[in-house]
């Protein structure tokens, strides 16, 4: 008779060759539908491309791809990172029709100038079709949850051509501050097969592996900081941007219509594209890969992006916002080098990877991603900068439908009952905290407003500027001056009534 252990290690065991079987045709289903996906988006790109002025064209895209997001099988509308996040963190499946949708409709707001990514079809793809498995195969819900990471992770690694950190951005992604370690092998083994997959049909990536002999951690780790301050900056300005286009035209759609909400951001595209460049529209991926490869980026070309970007999703585009932000990244880590006169590609590389930190909470992902694209040599700097961009944007993120287990904002585990505490206990910690006030405390007078004056004491200007210079005189040399004692008092009254 077999003991407990030894029934206990078969299981284990054959569970591990289940989910291993499992993850392995998640990863090759999705890395087809990658590269199916970026196949037929090429196409209709060159297609809309060879026409000057195709992007006129974008108010009408933009009102049908409305059109067949709402009225077309309304009741499916996981069709977007952010629902694939929320299904997932809520144990929901994603129906079939939610992931044709999401493979559909990205390529009509792409080819016709709108400003999105190509990640999020093929990461929703992925989540739809491991849901549809895990559905014939009767997986419970927890496993179904895993099987939807997993195919997140695949959809990622093979669009940008990063097996590790794309598995990894589908373990991060969902609640910031936990990993779900109990997927990560399944979560690798999607993710490396689908990169496999997807490029054995041509599909090609970027990849950049940077010379870093001019920089040490010496002389710019300063630098790095504050790239990665400014970086978490401008991750801050793209979210905040991005929320309020969203929520004033969706004003507009109930005050007026649907059609004027599409209408009016096409046309503010239109108008961004002909004052500025055609450059901002669609992917985008040819001026990041030109800009790692030396090329010059224009001043404010992450301004305009961002407007685009914020416009495209407003007016009811579909697709993915990984691909804006490489954009947005190489060229605000470009403009940061070119203003204090540092290497522009290593910047460049660093804000693309930074900025994805800080919009998507995702820090370790992202400092991985960077060793994956540009080599090894940029780790450390792609590390300090991507941690500070994600403590930068606090609780903020461009999904709306991620969890977050801690607070970026709280440094130390007494500092939990902040939200319980007055002003004026804030303000005394925060004195505490201030190491500078803490030196210079003792040159510092001391408030005494908190001491109770005597009833018979009026307390006038005069004697308010006394008491002042007394204090100070007694806070900087109070050590030499002799204190009275009680016997001394006691003296001096008795010598008053002798008198």
């Amino acid at each position: 008779m077999e003991t407990k252990f030894n029934l206990r290690r078969k299981i284990s065991f054959l569970n591990l060759f289940k989910w291993f079987l499992a993850s392995m045709f998640i990863g090759a289903i999705v890395g087809c539908f990658n590269a199916l996906f970026l196949n037929l988006l090429s196409k209709s790109v060159n297609f809309t491309n060879s026409y000057k002025y195709y992007y006129l064209f974008l108010p009408v895209a933009l009102y049908i791809v409305n059109h067949l997001a709402r009225k077309v099988y309304p009741e499916d509308k996981g069709f977007s990172t952010n629902a694939a996040i929320a299904s997932i963190n809520d144990k929901k499946p994603i129906s079939v029709i939610s992931s044709v949708k999401a493979f559909i409709l990205p390529i009509f707001t792409i080819a016709a100038g709108g400003s999105a990514g190509k990640e999020s079809p093929c990461a929703d793809v992925g989540a739809g079709v491991a849901s549809l498995v895990s559905k014939l195969l009767s997986f419970n819900a927890n496993e179904r949850r895993k099987l939807m990471i997993c195919g997140v992770s695949a959809g990622f690694a093979g669009v940008f051509g990063v097996p590790i950190s794309g598995a990894i951005f589908g373990l991060e992604v969902l609640s910031v501050g936990s990993i779900f370690y109990e997927v990560m092998f399944p979560a690798f083994i999607s993710g490396i097969t689908s990169y496999q997959i997807t490029q054995k049909f041509g599909v090609e990536y970027v990849y950049h592996p940077l010379q870093l002999s001019t920089l040490n951690l010496d002389s710019s780790l300063w630098h790095v900081l504050a790239a990665g301050i400014f970086f978490g900056l401008i991750s801050l300005l793209f979210i905040e941007i991005l929320r309020l286009t969203q929520i004033l035209f969706r004003y507009i759609s109930i005050r007026f219509s649907v059609f004027w909400k599409c209408f009016l951001a096409g046309c503010l595209i239109i108008l961004i594209t002909l004052l500025t460049s055609d450059i901002y529209l669609g992917l985008t991926m040819e001026r990041v890969d030109a800009i790692l490869g030396g090329d010059k980026a224009a001043s404010f070309g992450f301004l305009f992006k961002i407007l685009t970007t914020s416009l495209t999703f407003a007016g009811g585009g579909v697709g993915g916002l990984i691909t804006p932000v490489f954009f947005i990244g190489a060229n605000a880590g470009y403009f940061f080098a070119d203003l204090f006169g540092l290497n522009t590609i290593t910047f460049a590389a660093l804000g693309l990877v930074s900025i994805l930190a800080g919009v998507a909470n995702t820090p370790l992902a992202a400092s991985i991603m960077a060793m994956e694209l540009f080599g090894a040599d940029i780790a450390p700097y792609a590390a300090v900068s991507c941690i500070v961009s994600f403590l930068i944007t606090g609780q903020r993120s461009l999904f709306d439908k991620q969890r977050f287990h801690f607070d970026k904002r709280i440094s130390d585990d007494e500092d939990e009952e902040n939200d319980n505490q007055t002003l004026a206990q804030l303000e005394n910690k925060l004195n505490k905290k201030n190491f500078f006030l803490a030196m210079v405390r003792h040159l510092i007078p001391q408030d005494n407003s908190a001491q109770t004056p005597k009833e018979e004491e009026i307390i006038t200007p005069k004697t308010k500027k006394k008491s002042t210079k007394k204090s100070l005189s007694q806070t900087l040399f109070g050590h030499l001056i002799p204190t009275k004692t009680e016997k001394d008092t006691e003296n001096k009254d008795s010598q008053k009534q002798d008198k």
